[in-house]
């Protein structure tokens, strides 16, 4: 279903419900006031129900769909991970993720992707890999990502991020982290610098303990 029937379906489904609830008031009223049989308030109901059901079908349609088809090619398995492309994604509602937390690589590089955007990222426990480039991310979203746990890759070029932000998410950022990309965004190269010599461990001191890499790398 094309996003423009669906628009079409949902305010056509709007109007009809609204003749129909302000029929079903009228007649109530005059029901109440013993000027019509009850039996009168049938029409309007049916009214009413019908554009419900019509407005509600684009969305029905759509978690049918991804329920029956899932997403295609935008979601694969990639070295044992799940990877969700959504960079060119045709459709304004990413809703879709509330039930993706499983997912360890996740693109969605979209004009449309905002700081509420990255709410449905809440519980992604398993993110390892995140680009963002070319969204209407803000300070405000990137101070979100601190919470994802297990990411190691964050791609932010030609966003809405500044250098206040970038160096106060580097200050405490995700443990993991080990790679960003804020090239595009005018940020300094000595917050970068100094998030990276922060984190490199000399080589007579090899990590015993941890799978990730102590190298930390950037991209201004």
């Amino acid at each position: 279903m094309s996003e423009q029937i669906g628009v079409v379906l949902i305010f056509g489904g709007l109007l009809l419900a609204g003749v129909g609830l302000l029929g079903f008031l009228w007649r109530s009223m005059q029901v109440l006031l013993r000027r019509s049989a009850v039996n009168r308030l049938v029409r309007p109901l049916v009214l009413l129900t019908a554009g419900l059901a019509l407005g509600l079908a684009p969305f029905a349609y759509q978690q049918a769909y991804l329920a029956v088809f899932g997403l295609g090619e935008r979601e694969r398995i990639i070295d044992g991970q799940r990877a969700l492309t959504l960079t060119g994604w045709d459709r304004a509602d990413y809703s879709l993720l509330r039930g993706k937390s499983d997912v360890g690589i996740l693109e969605m590089g979209n004009a449309d992707v905002t700081d509420d955007t990255l709410r449905l990222l809440e519980g992604f426990a398993k993110l390892q890999e995140l680009t963002l480039n070319d969204s209407k991310i803000t300070d405000t979203g990137l101070e979100m990502l601190k919470t994802l746990p297990s990411l190691e890759t964050l791609r932010l070029a030609r966003t809405g991020i500044t250098a206040e932000g970038v160096s106060a998410f580097l200050a405490s950022p995700p443990p993991r982290l080990r790679q960003i990309d804020v090239s595009g965004n005018g940020i300094p190269t000595s917050i970068l610098r100094r998030w990276k010599n922060a984190g490199n461990i000399p080589a007579a001191e090899p990590p015993t303990d941890s799978p990730v890499s102590p190298e930390r790398q950037y991209v201004n």
